[in-house]
């Protein structure tokens, strides 16, 4: 029994490592998992006095001047910008066909005195209306009579909505259908069986 007890101490001896018993982490030696650094935050966990500069304001005036003036509309016009009518943007319905924003010169004629042709605008096209949405909802669908597969038989539905349907198991019991939306349904059985079918078409 001595020799048994010998060797597995042995082999239990050989598997721990020299730096695992001779540098303990916690009583005598350092820990390996301790992180590195010499920053300021690192040396001030550790306990170690940091010398900081304080912080002191900045010399001069930071601030800009005092904002300009607001432009008025008088300014503007004063200035000579004139406004044009803003146009539809493209990919709006109103875009189709549009001009370029080019204003054609009229030549001064017989009629017109000599430096009065005022540049003319030219005509926006008129929106067209959209197409009319028919306002009037799809007639429901009446869910009674369908046959739905079920595991004991098929079933027949005795009515419902879009969103459920009601059935009447083969053994006589009542079940609800739930649609998954990807082309089969969860069948709900009262006695609390739960199965998944193709949705009736």
């Amino acid at each position: 029994m001595r020799r048994v007890t010998l060797t597995c101490l042995c082999l239990a001896l050989s598997g721990c490592g020299y730096n695992t018993w001779w540098n303990a982490p916690f009583s005598s030696g350092t820990n390996p998992n301790m992180p590195a650094g010499s920053s300021e935050n690192m040396r001030r966990v550790m306990g170690q006095d940091v010398d900081s500069a304080t912080l002191t304001p900045e010399p001069g005036d930071i601030w800009p001047g005092p904002l300009p003036p607001a432009q008025t509309l008088q300014d503007l016009e004063k200035q000579g910008l004139q406004s044009e009518p803003q146009r539809p943007v493209p990919g709006s319905p109103e875009f189709q066909g549009q001009p370029p924003n080019v204003s054609p010169q009229v030549p001064p004629g017989s009629s017109t005195p000599p430096g009065s042709s005022a540049p003319v605008q030219p005509r926006l096209p008129t929106p067209t209306t959209p197409p009319a949405v028919s306002t009037v909802p799809p007639a429901p669908r009446n869910p009674a009579g369908q046959v739905v597969p079920t595991q004991q038989g098929p079933a027949v539905t005795t009515g419902g909505t879009s969103s459920y349907q009601t059935i009447t198991t083969p053994g006589g019991g009542s079940a609800i259908v739930v649609p998954n939306g990807n082309g089969t349904s969860t069948i709900i059985h009262s006695d609390g069986r739960i199965e998944t079918v193709p949705t009736p078409k």
